[in-house]
């Protein structure tokens, strides 16, 4: 009898190439197992952290303080609820109509505000004590644009900007501020395929935040504008870099700081910016999901237009987590690709909404509760059914 050595499938789900083309190290299906460098191991379970939201949790976001401390919310069509601590959530703090929302934390210099928008309530700030629905009769004002129509938020350069709904315009506010008169920044000139402005992200290619950060736009067409500058009002001061096509993006949660580098969800795949942009097509081979082109493409292709897609960092594993979500408040699935070898795998079980990362844990929503996720080894008390050939 002779005994053969296999190898573990450290080169993770391979669903892009012919069974002979694989190499020992690739797995046709890899489900619940997560790759590392060495070996292959089962994901982590899940366990509820906080319970009893009215309404299925959207969004989850983070207040980080000036104290250096942290506390997280969950947004739902009811309201707004602190998740920071485990066990039953108390009152709603501020009262929405839909949990689908877009966030920041910006300074002024006299308050850290947690920024949020959906689109359909006035914004919601808080400053760490008090929260605020803006308006332009309330303190801090946004005026110059009716606020229930903002829908998307990014700081760029130290400025707040802001995504008007059912438009291709950005709306900006004077530097360092938090409130104040909003001014149009129209790109219908330069969109010729139309649409709306879907999502604006800062491109910090240098890790930090510097002088060579970018604005980037991108369009529900798939239409991506990029610019340089400090003031858009000021033609000596900010300029158009580029516009390129890239494929419509997979929801306003498209993008995903990853270290000097962007992260753009897109239905051609997950492509780092840097190069997304080196030719004037799309050359797949160079998406992060190359290795697993066929199965994101065709999920792209039948669930691109539902809710809850979004690519999450989770330093503490090396992980990239990519929300896929099948049905919006039932079933998702994770494409999950080691940061270090690439190698992909996927997480079933995990019915997302939304993730974030809280004091350094990877967290998720579902239903009306917030779950701790990769944690322990059991999904609240179930086995972790892990498949892989």
């Amino acid at each position: 009898m002779t005994a053969t050595a296999i190898s573990a499938p450290i080169g993770g789900w391979n669903a892009r190439d012919a069974l002979a083309q694989m190499k020992d190290t690739d797995a046709i299906t890899l489900e619940n197992w997560f790759p590392t460098p060495t070996y292959v191991e089962a994901r982590g379970g899940s366990d509820d952290h906080a319970t009893g939201m009215t309404g299925t949790g959207k969004t989850l976001a983070v207040y980080n303080t000036m104290a250096g401390t942290s506390e997280m919310y969950c947004y739902t069509a009811s309201g707004t609820y602190d998740v920071s601590a485990a066990g039953a959530v108390g009152a709603s703090k501020l009262s929405r109509t839909d949990g689908k929302h877009q966030w920041v934390n910006f300074g002024d210099g006299t308050n850290l505000y947690l920024i949020a928008v959906n689109g359909v309530d006035k914004p919601a700030y808080y400053n760490g004590t008090a929260w605020v629905a803006v308006d332009a009769a309330s303190s801090p004002a946004l005026t110059g644009l009716t606020t229930t129509n903002i829908i998307h938020v990014n700081v760029f350069k130290g400025r707040l900007f802001f995504v008007e709904k059912s438009s291709l315009s950005f709306w900006y506010l004077a530097a360092g501020a938090a409130g104040g008169a909003l001014t149009e920044f129209p790109l219908d000139s330069l969109c010729p395929r139309g649409g709306y402005l879907m999502a604006l992200a800062t491109w910090t290619i240098d890790s930090g935040s510097g002088l060579d950060d970018r604005l980037v736009a991108i369009t529900s067409e798939g239409e991506l504008l990029i610019y340089e500058g400090t003031n858009p009002s000021s033609a000596a001061s900010w300029q158009l870099v580029g516009n390129y096509f890239v494929g419509k993006p997979l929801g306003r949660r498209c993008f995903c700081q990853y270290g000097g580098d962007l992260i753009l969800l897109t239905e051609n795949g997950v492509f780092p910016l840097s190069a997304a942009l080196q030719s004037a097509s799309i050359d797949y081979k160079l998406a992060l999901s190359f290795k697993v082109e066929n199965a994101f493409t065709e999920v792209a292709r039948y669930y691109g237009g539902t809710f809850g897609w979004r690519a999450t960092i989770y330093p503490a594993r090396s992980a990239l987590v990519v929300n896929v979500p099948i049905a919006e408040g039932g079933e998702h699935e994770q494409y999950v690709m080691n940061t270090i070898t690439k190698a992909w795998c996927k997480f079933t079980e995990w019915d997302a909404e939304d993730f974030v990362i809280f004091n350094k844990q990877l967290y998720f929503t579902t239903s009306t509760k917030v779950v701790k996720a990769w944690f322990g080894s059991e999904d609240n008390g179930a086995n972790i059914v892990c498949y892989g050939k």
